[in-house]
């Protein structure tokens, strides 16, 4: 029973997630932010000028878990809320100077938790993982999972 439970594809993929994050979490803690808080600075610098209410969908977050977040990287000169011309009770969210550096840091810490994670793979295995992976997430943001009834497996 355990052999089946650990070589289970959703274990195994919520338990490598689990592991990466463990892994950046402990090289980031010298950085002083929390996980919210550098996935707040990270989804933004991809996303910059978005609306506060679209980074929280985006993040998968309530909309007043992420005002909080902000509030914090707002108070450490982080983030910077900026009306929108648009439309005056909205407001879009941009990286101030000082993110730059961190976001810097940030992304070579994630570099070596990849680098942690992926060795021993060949080139072409880590090209074969993420296109597997990227399948993976495609089928399932496209709703074509809900295609396949319970009990069958997916085919190509």
């Amino acid at each position: 029973m355990t052999d089946e439970i650990d070589r289970n594809f959703g274990f195994l993929l919520y338990d490598a997630a689990r592991l990466m994050r463990r892994d950046f979490d402990r090289r980031a803690r010298r950085i002083g932010l929390s996980r919210a808080q550098w996935s707040v600075l990270a989804h933004l610098a991809r996303n910059e000028g978005v609306k506060q209410a679209e980074l929280a969908e985006v993040l998968d977050v309530q909309p007043i878990t992420l005002a909080r977040q902000i509030d914090r990287l707002e108070r450490s000169g982080l983030v910077c809320r900026c009306p929108d011309p648009e439309d005056r009770r909205v407001r879009r969210l941009y990286l101030s100077e000082l993110a730059g550096p961190i976001l810097a840091e940030l992304r070579a810490l994630g570099r070596q938790t990849r680098a942690e994670a992926l060795r021993g793979l060949s080139a072409g295995q880590r090209r074969c993982l993420i296109e597997t992976l990227a399948r993976i997430r495609d089928n399932l943001a496209t709703g074509e999972s809900a295609l396949i009834k319970p009990g069958e497996e997916a085919h190509d």
